[in-house]
């Protein structure tokens, strides 16, 4: 049963009223196991480890049992005088502390009698420095009839250092809703101001869905709905062979880039116009660094233009002639869109670093993926080779496109760990610090720097642990550009534009869905408001729709193979959307890396917004006190809701089939005074509107009421 809070109201003499919470009481208490000490009914029958019931620092409380695991194999375990009734008891509560360094690797599991009848394991990766509450569900367990003895166990086959466990429960059946946790949430409705870029909320649009999808009345009706602002396309390491102007026509050409060899099926320009026409979306191109800078600037002609604009682009090195802007701009009229498109984002090329070592030259990587001619970020700047050999540069893509349309920005190919210049081809962490190479020879000559921070190549074990990862990493990442900056472009902050983000970098890792399931849906909601939190341009997810992988997972938001069916992290863009322009100081008394993020904004003068995430299994009661802002009246909240941490299904606005338009009313609440309390369930994303009274309402008389 999810228990939730109740809002009262009462009314006196018509002058005023007062609200509060009410949290309802289970009947049926949990057993308490331990609680700053064993309980009476139970006894410690640990192996290969000592204990001490009485451990002062860390506790919770008062007191906590401190483990070392002596060998491998060892465990905790903690016996029930009486047998208990399986039956009675729908899960097993406790926190954990992984004492001062590393993760400590444990199984849980349940005997069902002194010599053995165990249930199957749940592994739990136990972080350190910080105390994390875990909820193990006795249907994990296989739903055992007796409980005897419940037991935690090295994993590793090794010994292990000292870690910690306190507050061990067992939850009744009706209890279920209960047992959760608490936290104090502050809002600075006056504090420092962080402007939040609309460009977070991007994805990408693969050429290889097709026109027939592109057209698809279900997939434009959701993309429209989504809250997206921004598609890149025409999609990945695709962009690198993609020849615009011969899929445009259906046909390849000397001199030019062929259409990836022959995907005259996928996508063209004008495929890719009509869909951010229909969905109303603006677009991002990426351009291949395999053509040269003339072909690249008639892209931004045949996009950008207009007819009456005679401008030569010119002769290319290759001998090809680009003819003028209106030559491309009269192409687009031909296809039926007579004004410009006015794509303001552009790339040259998708991963260039990561170029085959066949094609790339010595600094590449033998597993490299891309068909592109460099692995060296100054070379990727300035070009190399002269005459018909000649590869242009990124300064002169730039230098071309601009030419077309001053208005526009390019961003270069960056890595997220720069590295130095001076990095050896065998330092694959930085790919032969490609970054900082390409930091350095831009300069002021850099629009946006662009960088592909997938935080996984292999999911994580315990899918739970993907949730630290937000606050962490990006922290991490991009703090090195900063400095990477700071070091080789004289301080000269470009901005940063991730133009690809997922949770799994290979889909083929990722094989036990994760992407697809409710985990995604917290980690992304949690890395779209780190990257607001840091400054961050753009933030483009791969992808809006892509297609199954061999093992059933899918990066997409929608899934095309099933009518568009909107995956778990599709729902957190329509929450994102509503947040407004400006981040403002939160901080909640949990812990941000396992437990609540919780994000603020301003949306209009009468408006705070706070964007609440429940990385937790048990529900979170939150009272939310928001200073310097007024007298709070009333609340709206949308949510997204799953089950569990799996659950491939979740609910938006409490429908677990929301209309295309996403149409679902949200909640709405009365508030009184700065402060307002809500329970914010399991495994859930929130997005509240707090708004305050009027400065031109009339002042009202609020009386206190006193019951008796």
């Amino acid at each position: 049963m999810r228990t939730i809070a109740l809002s009262l109201i009462f009314t006196t003499l018509g002058l005023g009223l007062i609200l509060w919470d009410a949290w309802p009481i289970s009947a049926l208490e949990p057993t308490i196991v331990y609680d700053d000490a064993l309980a009476s009914g139970w006894s410690d029958w640990s192996w290969s480890s000592t204990r001490n019931f009485a451990n002062t620092t860390p506790a919770r409380g008062s007191r906590s049992i401190a483990v070392t695991f002596q060998q491998g194999w060892a465990g905790l375990s903690l016996r029930s005088d009486t047998p208990l009734n399986g039956a009675e008891y729908s899960a097993v509560t406790f926190w954990a502390h992984g004492g001062s360094t590393g993760t400590r690797a444990l199984s849980f599991f349940i005997h069902q009698s002194d010599g053995g009848d165990t249930t199957p394991t749940q592994a739990l990766s136990v972080p350190a420095g910080v105390w994390t509450p875990f909820t193990i569900t006795l249907s994990s367990l296989g739903n055992p009839t007796i409980i005897k003895r419940l037991n935690l166990m090295d994993s590793t086959g090794s010994a292990q250092p000292t870690f910690y466990v306190d507050d061990i429960r067992l939850i009744r059946r009706e209890d279920s809703g209960g047992g959760g946790l608490t936290t104090t949430v502050t809002i600075e409705a006056n504090g420092v101001i962080t402007s939040v870029s609309p460009y977070l909320r991007a994805s990408n649009l693969p050429a290889w869905l097709g026109p027939a999808r592109f057209n698809n009345a279900t997939f434009r009706a959701r993309t429209q709905a989504s809250g997206l602002t921004m598609l890149r396309m025409p999609g990945g390491s695709w962009s690198n062979e993609y020849g615009w102007l011969s899929c445009e026509l259906g046909q390849n050409a000397a001199g030019r880039l062929d259409c990836g060899g022959n995907w005259f099926w996928a996508a063209k320009p004008r495929d890719f116009i009509a869909f951010l026409k229909a969905t109303g979306m603006e677009g991002m191109w990426t351009v291949s660094p395999n053509g040269t800078a003339h072909e690249a600037a008639a892209a931004v002609a045949y996009f950008n233009g207009t007819l009456t604009d005679n401008r030569p682009i010119g002769v290319d090195i290759r001998g090809t002639n680009w003819y003028t802007v209106g030559h491309w701009a009269a192409l687009r009229v031909a296809a039926g869109y007579p004004e410009p498109i006015g794509i303001r984002f552009w790339e040259v090329g998708n991963e260039v670093y990561g170029s085959k070592p066949e094609t790339g030259g010595a600094l590449c990587q033998p597993w490299g993926w891309e068909n592109t001619w460099t692995c060296n970020g100054y070379e990727y700047v300035y070009g190399k080779g002269s005459g018909a050999n000649r590869r242009e540069g990124y300064l002169e893509f730039r230098n071309a496109m601009k030419s077309v349309d001053p208005t526009i920005q390019v961003g270069a190919v960056g890595y997220e760990w720069p590295g130095t210049p001076n990095d050896g081809s065998s330092s694959w962490q930085t790919f032969a610090g490609w970054g900082s190479r390409v930091i350095s020879a831009t300069k002021e000559n850099l629009d946006f720097y662009a960088v592909h921070p997938y935080p996984y190549y292999q999911p994580p074990a315990n899918p739970a642990d993907a949730l630290a990862n937000p606050p962490s990493h990006w922290h991490s990442f991009v703090t090195a550009i900063r400095n990477a900056f700071n070091t080789y472009a004289a301080g000269r902050q470009a901005p940063i534009a991730v133009t690809e983000f997922n949770l799994v970098s290979v889909q083929d890792q990722d094989n036990n869905q994760l992407m697809t399931r409710m985990v995604n849906a917290l980690f992304l909601a949690d890395a779209l408001g780190q990257a607001a939190r840091h400054g961050v341009t753009i933030v483009a997810q791969w992808d809006l729709a892509n297609g199954r992988a061999g093992n059933g997972t899918e990066y997409g938001l929608m899934h095309e193979d099933n009518n568009y069916y909107r995956a778990p992290q599709y729902y957190v863009y329509p929450l994102w959307a509503r947040f407004g322009t400006q981040m403002i100081p939160a901080s909640s008394t949990l812990s941000e890396s396992n437990q609540l993020s919780v994000y603020a904004g301003r949306v209009d003068a009468n408006t705070v917004s706070l964007l609440a995430i429940n990385k937790t299994s048990v529900p979170i009661t939150a009272t939310i006190v928001v200073n310097g802002f007024g007298t709070l009246t009333s609340g709206k909240v949308w949510r997204v809701e799953g089950n569990n941490l799996l659950a491939q299904s979740v609910t938006y606005n409490g429908s677990t089939n929301p209309s295309n338009t996403l149409s679902e009313a949200p909640e709405t609440f009365t508030a009184f005074g700065s402060t307002v309390t809500r329970v914010f369930p399991p495994y859930s994303i929130h997005l509240l509107h707090l708004l305050k009274e009027a400065s031109n309402m009339p002042h009202r008389l609020w009386l206190p009421l006193i019951l008796r």
